[in-house]
C-alpha cells in the first residue's frame, strides 16, 4: 500500500461504513471532562447534540495526531459506544454516562489510513472467529437462546460478522458469505435465536453498529416451522422493546410490504440513533 494513501470520504462510503463518518462542529479540544474531571478530548459534530469523548489513552497509545486546524466541516470516522465512569474524586458519587468513542480515525493522514488497514484485518480476524464458532456451535441456538448467558453468546459471535474491505485482494467474493448468506445457511438455528424473548433486550444493549448488523442478519433468517409470521413479530417485538410510540406504532399490525418497507426504515434509524429513542 503507497505510504501516499490516505482516508477520504468518497474510499469510507465506497467501503459500506459512511454511517460511522461525523462532521466536525469545532475543533477537538483536549481538556477536562466536567463532571470527571478527567483529562479527555471533546468531539462536538453536527450529526450529534452529545459531546463524543475519546480517551487520552487510546490517541497515546495509537500514536494519533489530532492537528489544531482540523476543524469545523471536517469528518472523522468513529465507532461510538456508551460507557458509565465512576468519578474518582469520589466513590460515592452517581456514575457518570458518556458517549465514547471506541475506535477513531482522522481523514487525510496516510498514518491513519495504514492504522486504519491494521484495524479492518483485526476485524476481519474476529469475523473468521465468529463465523467458525457460529458453524461449530449452531445446533446447540435452540438450547441456548433460553438463557440470557446464552443470547449474549450468540449476539458476540453475529455482532462480530460484517462485510469488512479485503485490502490485500485475498478474499474472493464468492468465498465470503454475506449476511443474507450466513442467515439463510443457518435458518433453522437462527430462527429460534430471533423469537426469542431474550433477544431485544440483550439487542439493544449493543453499540449501534453492532445491534444494526445483527438485525440485519436476523432479518434475513427463514423460520422453517412459522414462516413470515416470526418474521412480522420480531419486528414487533424489537419495536415494542425500543419504546418509542412511533417505531411502536410502525412495527404493529404490519400487513403489506409497504408496511414492512416503513417499518423497516423506522427501526434503522432507531437502532442507528446513539441514543435509544432519539434520531440518529
Amino acid at each position: 500500500m503507497s505510504k501516499g494513501a490516505v482516508l477520504d470520504e468518497a474510499f469510507i462510503t465506497a467501503a459500506g461504513l459512511s454511517e460511522q463518518l461525523l462532521t466536525l462542529a469545532a475543533p477537538i479540544e483536549n481538556r477536562h471532562h466536567e463532571l470527571l474531571q478527567e483529562p479527555m478530548f471533546h468531539i462536538r459534530s453536527q450529526e450529534l447534540e452529545e459531546t463524543v469523548y475519546l480517551e487520552r489513552k487510546y490517541v497515546f497509545d495509537n500514536q494519533v495526531s489530532i492537528r489544531t486546524h482540523y476543524g469545523r466541516g471536517e469528518k472523522v470516522l468513529v465507532w461510538l459506544q456508551r460507557a458509565l465512569r465512576q468519578p474518582a474524586y469520589d466513590p460515592q458519587a452517581p456514575m457518570v454516562e458518556l458517549l465514547m468513542a471506541r475506535e477513531f480515525f482522522m481523514l487525510g493522514d496516510w498514518r491513519e489510513f495504514q492504522r486504519f488497514r491494521q484495524f479492518v484485518k483485526s476485524q476481519r480476524i474476529l469475523d473468521a472467529q465468529a463465523r467458525q464458532w457460529i458453524t461449530d456451535n449452531h445446533i446447540r441456538f435452540r438450547e441456548m437462546a433460553q438463557s440470557e448467558q446464552g443470547i449474549e453468546r450468540i449476539l458476540d459471535a453475529l455482532g462480530a460478522i460484517a462485510e469488512w474491505p479485503d485490502f490485500d485482494g485475498q478474499d474472493q467474493s464468492e468465498s465470503r458469505s454475506t449476511l443474507e448468506a450466513i442467515a439463510k445457511t443457518y435458518s433453522r438455528s437462527l430462527a429460534p435465536v430471533r423469537a426469542s424473548p431474550l433477544l431485544a433486550p440483550a439487542l439493544l444493549r449493543r453499540p449501534p453498529d453492532t445491534r444494526f448488523n445483527i438485525f440485519r442478519l436476523l432479518s434475513f433468517v427463514e423460520d422453517p416451522d412459522s414462516g413470515p409470521v416470526s418474521f412480522l413479530q420480531f419486528l414487533a417485538d424489537l419495536g415494542r422493546s425500543i419504546g418509542d410510540p412511533r417505531v411502536v406504532q410502525a412495527t404493529t399490525g404490519l400487513r403489506s410490504s409497504r408496511d414492512i418497507s416503513r417499518a423497516f426504515a423506522v427501526l434503522r434509524t432507531a437502532l442507528l440513533a446513539r441514543r435509544l429513542g432519539e434520531s440518529s
